[in-house]
C-alpha cells in the first residue's frame, strides 16, 4: 500500500464509505452543498444532463437509480437496479492529494428481476473540508442503457379492432 498522507486516507475513507456504509447512511453528507456530479449517461438524474449540481441534484441521484426513485415504470422504461443486492468485487481505490478514485465491478438485480452487472469508475475531487466538491462516474453505458433504461412496455396490435 502506497504512504497516503492524513488527507488522502480522509478521502479514501469517504469513497469506501459511498458503497460499503450501512443502507440508512446518508450519503448526501459526503458532499459540498455546489458539488457537481458528472455522468455520462443523461438519463441519470433529470432533465437530460451529464452534469447535475448542486446537493439537492446530487440526492435526486442517491435516493433512486437513475433519479426514477427506486420505481420501475412501464411509461419510462427504467427498471433500476435494486440496491438491497449490490455486491463489489475488484476493487481498486487509489489517492492523490485531493483526488482520489475508485474502481470497482457492481452486480446487482433490477427491480424487475434482471441481472446486472457492470464495471465502474468514479474520480473524486475533495475540498479543504474533505468533501466531495466534484464527481465523475464512468461506466459502460451502452449496457445500462440496455439493461437499465430500455424496458418499455410493446403495445401488441389490434388489427381486429
Amino acid at each position: 500500500m502506497p504512504d497516503y498522507s492524513e488527507t488522502e486516507l480522509r478521502n479514501i475513507a469517504s469513497v469506501n464509505r459511498m458503497f460499503e456504509a450501512p443502507r440508512d447512511f446518508d450519503r448526501a453528507t459526503l458532499f459540498a452543498d455546489d458539488a457537481v456530479w458528472w455522468n455520462g449517461l443523461p438519463m441519470v438524474g433529470r432533465g437530460g444532463r451529464t452534469e447535475h449540481k448542486g446537493i439537492d441534484e446530487i440526492r435526486a441521484i442517491l435516493r433512486g437509480s437513475g433519479g426514477q426513485g427506486g420505481a420501475r415504470t412501464a411509461e419510462t422504461g427504467v427498471d433500476p437496479y435494486d440496491k438491497a443486492t449490490f455486491r463489489f468485487e475488484d476493487v481498486v481505490v487509489l489517492a492523490d492529494g485531493d483526488w482520489a478514485m475508485r474502481q470497482h465491478t457492481m452486480h446487482s438485480t433490477t427491480i424487475g428481476g434482471q441481472a446486472y452487472t457492470n464495471v465502474y469508475c468514479f474520480v473524486y475531487r475533495f475540498n479543504d473540508e474533505g468533501l466531495i466538491q466534484y464527481l465523475t462516474e464512468h461506466w459502460n453505458t451502452w449496457h445500462a442503457e440496455r439493461v437499465l433504461f430500455g424496458n418499455y412496455h410493446v403495445e401488441p396490435a389490434h388489427p381486429g379492432t
